[in-house]
């Protein structure tokens, strides 16, 4: 797996060297650089991502300290254990593994006590409040904005410039106006800068961003209307509930200026009724250090109300429009990757010579030929013992497919209505499979029958269901290092859906999220197989709820080892088989 980066060591040493100087004529002993953009994205252009230009790892997610005397310190979770050892020079940087079911902000907090850090910097701009607060109470930490750092490390320019889109109700099932007086009373107002959440309330999507459907903004809501900023926009928007200001993000006291200038005079003078703003809502999650001061600042201390969700719990519960634009667009991802792996098979079958990357490009030209506006993340197309890299992002030119091997396909995609898809599947080449990997397969198969299969009741944490998935795999002695599930929607990660050791996340009806055990052993390969279903409410058992598919492509038949089947786990197969096939997506029943 080579680099896929544009930084080589000696850059990435010059930008340790040049940071190291900063934090000491600031007299700091450690600095904190996030993962983030300014609006706390996961995903983020790699240009973006600051914590890359010293660490040289570009995994969707990290955390990292520099301390001014020693190696770079990078926290990553099981899913990037041998993306790092591959993307990290040791002598530049200290990797840390943490473990299965410890967080990585944890594992952070305990190396700056173990080291004895005194004083840390951040970038007030690119940290949540949340953890902006729990670092001041752990040290002397002081904040500095992108302007600052920018003269220290020559961060690359981007720009971002497409057309804002509209959707229908169709597609989308409530108004603006109507999310607005669902959320909110007179005289209170919502801060909302996670764009998922902006996307979602105003029923716009921009695809500005590589794997997103979002778009840069800022917003201030409340019960009337939406104030945006944005710093640029192509095209008009018709909502009349949507006011829309220009401006720098830096420059967040501008628009609330100006929001207020409106609320005041503007109203006064139209004659429409004026609301004193006496709660100010905003998610210490998702809003950063610098927005919160400048809030803070605007409308008092006294006025702030952190809501730690943000709008998640407003979202993460579909409307029936919404599911079935959901499942629209499943229907579309499902063609593309059954397309791709008859592809992969009948290109072996027929001798065809072709590398790992091929199979990425082919991918995602299926996608596109379906449909897809934009793929909803980086697809993940692994080749014999790549496959067990769980988050592998570099598909190689020089990786040639052959006979008698594994393959993973984790993609996902964008379509009409602008809410993410997400599925893997892994499967064999070609040719014979070897009995170890049936018996690995077989075992990621038991783990998605039995929970794809589970009932439960409401209010159900995730790591119930967790274990329920974890449960075939721990009796052959075996783990995966990730969560079996997470939410899906706007983002192709939502909250309000957790399935994982240690998720309190209750379950309820009308979520959406993914269920993907796995197994992977580097050098063999990984198995990981990945449906996205909904929560909706059993039609027997009262109060009981259970998970209905979204997804229907076929199980690859020469993986599985039939004698380690149950009769149940036959049935539940052979059922999921048939709905497949209707589809016109079962390898098993192909016409």
């Amino acid at each position: 797996m080579a680099k896929t980066g544009f930084l080589g060591n000696t850059e990435l040493k010059n930008n340790i060297n040049a940071l190291k100087s900063f934090m000491k004529s600031k007299k700091l002993e450690g600095f904190y650089l996030s993962s983030s953009d300014i609006f706390l994205n996961e995903y983020v252009p790699l240009a973006d991502c600051h914590r890359y230009y010293v660490t040289g790892f570009t995994g969707s997610t990290a955390e990292v300290i520099v301390p001014l005397e020693g190696r770079v310190m990078l926290f990553i979770d099981g899913r990037y254990y041998e993306q790092a050892d591959l993307e990290c020079d040791p002598s530049l940087v200290e990797v840390f593994k943490v473990p299965y079911g410890t967080g990585l902000r944890q594992a952070m907090k305990e190396a700056i006590s173990s080291r004895k850090l005194k004083s840390l910097g951040v970038e007030g701009d690119r940290i949540e409040l949340s953890l902006y607060n729990d670092f001041k109470t752990q040290l002397k930490t002081e904040a500095f904005n992108n302007a600052e750092l920018s003269k220290v490390i020559s961060f690359q320019d981007f720009s971002f410039n497409k057309k804002i889109m509209e959707l229908p109700l169709s597609l989308v099932g409530e108004t603006t106006k109507s999310k607005l007086e669902r959320i909110l009373n007179d005289g209170e107002v919502f801060f909302i800068s996670a764009l998922d959440s902006i996307a979602w309330l105003t029923n716009m999507r921009r695809y500005e961003m590589p794997s997103q459907s979002t778009f840069r903004a800022k917003a201030l809501a409340t019960r009337e209307r939406v104030y945006l900023l944005m710093e640029h926009i192509e095209g008009e928007i018709q909502s009349d509930v949507i006011d829309l200001s220009i401006g720098k993000f830096s420059e967040l006291e501008k628009f609330l200026a100006l929001v207020n200038e409106y609320e005041t005079e503007w109203k006064k003078k139209s004659g429409e009724t004026t609301y004193k703003f006496n709660k100010i809502f905003y998610s210490a999650n998702s809003t950063n250090a610098a927005d919160y001061l400048k809030l803070s600042a605007h409308f008092g201390v006294d006025k702030m109300i952190n809501r730690p969700e943000g709008l998640i719990p407003f979202h993460a519960l579909k409307n029936e429009a919404e599911l079935q634009a959901m499942q629209d667009s499943f229907n579309k991802a499902d063609t593309a990757i059954y397309e791709t792996i008859l592809w992969v098979k009948e290109s072996i079958k027929n001798g065809a010579s072709f590398s790992e990357l091929d199979f990425y490009h082919k991918a995602n030209e299926f996608y596109k030929n379906n449909g897809a506006l934009d793929q909803s993340f980086n697809t993940i197309a692994a080749f014999g013992p790549n496959s067990s890299i769980i988050h592998y992002g570099n598909p190689s030119a020089d990786v040639a497919f052959k006979k008698n091997e594994m393959v993973l396909l984790d993609s996902g995609g964008y379509f009409e209505s602008g809410y993410a898809t997400d599925t893997t599947r892994a499967f064999l080449s070609g040719g014979e499979a070897s009995p170890r990997q049936k018996e690995v397969y077989t075992l990621v198969l038991q783990s998605i029958l039995h929970t794809l299969n589970a009932v439960f009741p409401e209010g159900t944490w995730g790591s119930v269901v967790d274990g329920v998935a974890r449960q075939p795999i721990f009796k052959a002695g075996l783990n995966y290092n990730h969560g079996t599930g997470h939410g899906v929607g706007i983002n192709v990660h939502e909250g309000g859906f957790r399935l994982s050791t240690t998720s309190n996340v209750p379950l309820r009806e009308n979520t959406v999220g993914s269920i993907e055990p796995g197994i992977y052993i580097p050098g063999f390969g990984g198995v990981r197989l990945e449906n996205v279903a909904t929560v909706e409410r059993h039609p027997e058992y009262k109060n009981m709820l259970r998970f209905k598919n979204m997804v229907y492509v076929g199980f690859d038949h020469d993986l599985i080892d039939f004698n380690m089947l149950s009769e149940q786990e036959k049935t539940w197969l052979d059922e999921y088989e048939k709905e497949c096939a209707k589809r016109g997506r079962s390898f098993k029943y192909k016409k």
